[in-house]
């Protein structure tokens, strides 16, 4: 017999993908008709693209790229509170990161490489303590990581992986779009308001949704 949580895994998934897609679209419209407010961010998501042209870093962004892909896996492990054995990364072999066996946060520890841009994150963080004549700066970078994760997403995710394969492709694919949109409105939200805000701005909305879904169903 499953878990009730497992039993409720694709419920869960699909009202957050319903939520996620509701709430990006007016997010990606504001961005669209103020995307002067965007255009450091835009200019650091480009320097990226034009960065990859240059020979020394295309040699070295296949090992960059396993890097973050395992260090996304530990940090989200120790955010679960795992014990760790072991980490590598290289180019050309991939890479492994080791951790207790455990089910709490496993899909969330296996996927995450998948839809969180944990760079992208360091400087939303890093945005708050920011001077105002500064944000331009650390809106480069977070358009700079963020086309970082792209690439890494373009070329880690697929059928091939064992992380994917785990949890089967559906539920996997799943995921990665709830936490993938999730993560690209709270960026784009961030450029406005700041990463407090955000959060406090977009999870509000999620609620204001579900009790108007709620009191339409009932």
């Amino acid at each position: 017999m499953k878990p009730p949580l497992n039993i409720l895994t694709f419920p869960l998934l699909l009202v957050g993908l319903a939520l996620a897609a509701v709430e990006f679209y007016p997010v990606l419209l504001w961005g669209i008709k103020h995307y002067a407010l965007y255009k450091w961010f835009g200019a650091g998501f480009g320097a990226y693209f034009m960065l990859r042209l240059l020979p020394f870093f295309r040699k070295n962004e296949g090992f960059m790229q396993t890097f973050s892909h395992e260090l996304t896996h530990l940090i989200v492990s120790l955010t679960f509170g795992q014990k760790n054995h072991s980490f590598r990364a290289s180019d050309g072999e991939g890479g492994e990161m080791r951790h207790s066996d455990s089910h709490f946060g496993g899909i969330f520890i296996s996927l995450a490489p998948y839809c969180l841009p944990i760079f992208t994150y360091a400087f939303l963080f890093l945005r708050i303590i920011g001077a105002w004549k500064q944000l331009m700066w650390f809106d480069i970078f977070i358009g700079f990581t963020l086309a970082f994760h792209t690439t890494c997403f373009a070329k880690q995710t697929g059928n091939r992986q064992t992380d994917i394969q785990q949890y089967g492709y559906f539920k996997s694919y799943l995921f990665i779009a709830v936490l993938g949109l999730f993560n690209i409105t709270i960026i784009l939200l961030c450029i406005r308001k700041g990463i407090i805000n955000s959060a406090t701005y977009l999870f509000s909305e999620y609620w204001d949704d579900i009790v108007m879904a709620w009191k339409y169903l009932f």
